[in-house]
């Protein structure tokens, strides 16, 4: 290549590193698109829900109707065109969910928000079918200030003076919204102290909207049946003559069993979890964000077949189990985070770790093995004569010589 030449194709060279410099600031400048199907941040908050030594992770039943439509809440004079719809003073679109002398504790959510829904109790169409009723109060503190009651059973909004009801309401100054009522204020320190009363086949229960923030945290301090504020028939209900005992037996059941509901994580099913008291507090929460754990391998990139390597697992976070695999094949490790293994055959292999914490995150790391086959003592015996190669040669220049001294002798 001539010198004319060679600067030519430099000066391109040269001019095309420029272009290049110019235009790559412009293009890493350019923001990153978030992918369409990322999830939002409220999407990603989790809940769980807490009593003494338990602990349940739950996740809120979704749907596409607001809580109100979910718990469908039926009483009299909701419809005004049919002033006898409702009559069940019971939630009628939870009934998937309840059970006989049962209280449920579960979150929804909708195109509103996350609610905290609770349903005593089991709705009857003929109520000979159900128990008889019970009563329950609950005393709930931390309830989000921007939160409102989107169902308070029973609360009506068209009662007056002269409308008597057996369950009593009392709702602090901060946590009034959405109620159509309020029967006093709450003890000292609580945000509201709900106290039910209902009879057979028929249930009670509550909506509160708002548990969309970063830090909920609400805490239920229960009394169930005889241990509630009110029981019909007694004389605990202030200011008012007791109820008539002589129907008693409808209301003076028992709920024995109270549940939390949460969703799968595909959300198609649900599952339920027991609490172990009636008498212990409960408190629903905001779970913490949990770090993704990272997985790594650490090995030999080079093995004989027949002969052991060592592979060493390590985890961003302390792990509870460790899953060994050869080329997809399990493995067992007496020391979990170490496995030592030998190759039957010669060729790639791929070993694998998966880890798990307690919380059940896992990750897997992989490394792979290049396996050589072992060497023959035939081989060996042959890598064994490094002189062989000399005396042959040896032999090669005596014989030249010979073959020289006979040509000057002739």
């Amino acid at each position: 290549m001539n010198s004319t030449r060679q600067t030519t194709v430099l000066s391109g060279l040269v001019a095309l590193l420029m272009i290049t410099s110019l235009f790559a600031p412009a293009v890493s400048a350019q923001p990153e698109q978030p992918a369409d199907d990322e999830p939002a941040d409220d999407e990603e908050r989790t809940y769980r829900i807490v009593q003494g030594d338990q602990e349940f992770e739950v996740r809120p039943i979704q749907g596409e109707l607001p809580v109100e439509e979910f718990y469908d809440y039926r009483y009299p004079y909701q419809s005004r065109e049919d002033p006898s719809w409702g009559r069940s003073f019971s939630s009628e679109g939870t009934t998937e969910f309840q059970q006989d002398d049962t209280s449920i504790l579960m979150l929804c959510e909708g195109p509103n928000g996350v609610s905290l829904v609770a349903i005593h109790d089991k709705y009857y169409e003929d109520r000979e079918n159900g128990t008889a009723g019970s009563s329950v109060s609950w005393e709930l503190t931390g309830l989000p200030e921007d939160g409102e009651w989107a169902v308070i059973d029973d609360d009506y909004d068209w009662r007056n003076e002269t409308v008597e009801k057996d369950d009593i309401h009392q709702l602090g100054a901060d946590h009034r919204t959405g109620a159509a009522g309020n029967d006093g204020d709450p003890p000292e320190g609580v945000d509201a102290r709900l106290s039910w009363v209902w009879s057979n086949g028929r249930t009670d229960g509550m909506a509160y909207r708002g548990l969309g923030g970063e830090n909920v945290s609400i805490t239920i301090d229960p009394a169930f049946n005889g241990d509630s504020y009110h029981r019909f028939g007694d004389d605990r209900r202030p200011d008012e003559d007791p109820d008539d005992p002589e129907e008693g037996p409808e209301y003076n059941g028992t709920i024995d069993d109270w549940q939390v509901i949460s969703a799968t994580e595909d959300g198609e099913e649900i599952r339920r979890a027991w609490f172990d008291s009636l008498e212990e507090e409960v408190r629903i929460e905001t779970a913490p964000a949990t770090e993704p754990v990272t997985a790594s391998l650490s090995g030999p990139d080079r093995a004989t077949v027949g002969e052991n390597a060592t592979f060493t697992a390590n985890a961003t976070d302390d792990v509870e189990g460790y899953e060994w695999t050869v080329d997809g094949t399990p493995i067992d490790s007496a020391d979990e985070s170490t496995l030592t293994h030998s190759f039957d055959e010669a060729g790639t292999a791929t070993v694998n770790v998966t880890v798990a914490t307690a919380d059940e995150r896992t990750d897997t790391a992989s490394h792979t093995v290049d396996v050589a086959e072992a060497e023959t003592e035939t081989q060996t015996a042959e890598d064994s004569t490094p002189g062989f190669g000399i005396g042959a040669a040896l032999a090669a220049l005596g014989g030249v010589l010979l073959l020289a001294a006979r040509r000057r002798g002739t």
